[in-house]
């Protein structure tokens, strides 16, 4: 992981933004939830908290909607070490998270009237 170092802050990145210095962005999974990357020219800056810090987002959907605030459509998801809050959760009577296989996915077929 990057260093407090390597902090890009909000305002800055704005401006960055508009330079049209970003060449990438990427949602990671960091120590206390998902971290923004993003890349400026050969180097990595993590988009910074506003009062300090990283930025943390607690969800895919919060840190890919920052990215859609900022203009930026296009960025990468590498968050193999992530579990989203709902799979952490151990309801009475649910099922433990599994992942999907081809097997549990049940096929539906399309009536014979329906051509495709």
């Amino acid at each position: 992981m990057l260093k407090n170092a390597d902090l890009i802050p909000t305002s800055v990145l704005r401006q960055v933004i508009a330079a049209g210095s970003v060449t990438s962005a990427r949602i990671q999974s960091g120590d206390k939830g998902l971290v923004i990357l993003f890349r400026l020219g050969m180097t990595e800056r993590l988009l910074g908290a506003a009062r300090g810090g990283i930025r943390y987002f607690h969800s895919l959907d919060g840190a890919a909607a920052y990215l859609l605030n900022h203009r930026i459509v296009q960025f990468d998801v590498d968050i193999p070490h992530w579990k989203p809050a709902m799979m952490v959760r151990n309801y009475k009577g649910a099922q433990a998270a599994l992942p999907i296989s081809g097997a549990a996915i049940r096929e539906e077929r399309l009536p014979e009237n329906v051509k495709i």
